[in-house]
């Protein structure tokens, strides 16, 4: 039997340690600046969107890695159905039996989206077992907790991972809970990584700290979506804006803003840019991703959606990323 090595795909840098485990970096951290940056350092070590692919005849998924008590679990997918979902927490060592299986059946393994996460070995032993290379569009997916999912059941039921099987696409998943901020080490991330289509769900992070004003916030998404597109001239960019949250749509902030006021901000940025001559870079409105009604019921904490909510949100938001991506292909 062979027994084939994980290969990583969705993190920017894998650190090896000296003893052997490895961790991942979603971010470039040149442009970390402690301590205000220490919350998006800390998200930028969770492992959202990071996954790898095999495909096999047979085998068994080796798993060998130390996760905190309150991380998300592994998720192990055979052809798209999830076979196996297993805890995280504290040192584990999993051996999975996944049988028989149709003739170069794909299996993939997608780490916990929240939590800190070391690995010792991540293995699939069986017959004509192969590393597969995804080559479908890469996407940049930028955002908030609600981009980095951590009330999804699994990592797989993540919207963007949802999405992005859906559509064959090679995810990039920047989602930061609480750190979804316009900063610098995001912005330079984005910019290195290669990209056939970016998103960007901007503004809730922002709302809840009252980082900008209304006298800053559009400038700072202005500069930031004018230098993402001096690093990826011509690519396709979906700025996505505010999904409802009922009991912040009218109460301002502490800069004096309401969530809705955001959302027109964000709306008046992309309308400028595509009227100085960028016709590429679109809104996807997050008001009409749920209903008041489906907000109210799909958002226990009136913020994030739960495991139903997040399924909704990738059938919604599914097909108008997919139209962003092709336009004017």
């Amino acid at each position: 039997m062979e027994s084939v090595n994980a290969q990583w795909a969705g993190a920017f840098t894998i650190v090896h340690d000296a003893d052997g485990w490895h961790q991942f970096r979603r971010l470039d951290g040149a442009l970390f600046m402690p301590p205000a940056t220490d919350g998006l350092e800390e998200r930028a070590r969770m492992c959202a969107g990071i996954h790898a692919t095999w495909t096999a005849t047979s085998g068994h998924l080796v798993i060998e890695a130390e996760g905190p008590e309150d991380g998300s679990p592994f998720d192990v997918l055979v052809n798209g159905v999830l076979r196996h979902r297993v805890p995280s927490a504290g040192r584990v060592s999993h051996d999975l039996d996944l049988g028989a299986l149709p003739p170069q059946s794909t299996v993939q393994l997608w780490l916990p989206q929240y939590g800190f996460l070391r690995v010792l070995e991540v293995s699939l032993k069986g017959e004509d077992v192969k590393v597969t290379a995804e080559t479908g569009k890469r996407w940049i997916a930028y955002g908030s907790s609600i981009t980095q999912c951590r009330q999804a059941d699994g990592p797989s039921e993540a919207w963007p991972a949802l999405v992005a099987r859906q559509y064959g696409w090679q995810l990039q998943s920047l989602g930061f809970g609480g750190e979804c901020q316009l900063d610098p080490a995001a912005e330079s991330t984005i910019g290195q990584l290669p990209a056939d289509f970016i998103s960007l769900c901007l503004g809730i992070n922002t709302y809840n700290v009252a980082a900008f004003s209304g006298r800053t916030f559009a400038s700072q998404v202005l500069g930031f979506l004018s230098n993402i597109r001096r690093a990826h001239p011509g690519v396709p960019i979906a700025v996505i804006s505010p999904v409802l949250s009922l009991p912040r749509e009218d109460m301002p902030n502490a800069a004096g803003w309401t969530l809705a006021d955001y959302r027109r901000a964000l709306t008046g940025v992309v309308r400028a840019i595509r009227e100085r001559g960028d016709i590429r870079i679109h809104l996807v409105n997050g008001e009409e991703v749920f209903t008041p009604e489906e907000a109210a019921a799909l958002m226990p904490d009136t913020l994030h959606p739960n495991n139903d909510g997040y399924r909704l949100m990738a059938s919604r938001l599914g097909p108008q990323l997919a139209a962003v991506a092709n336009a004017n292909n």
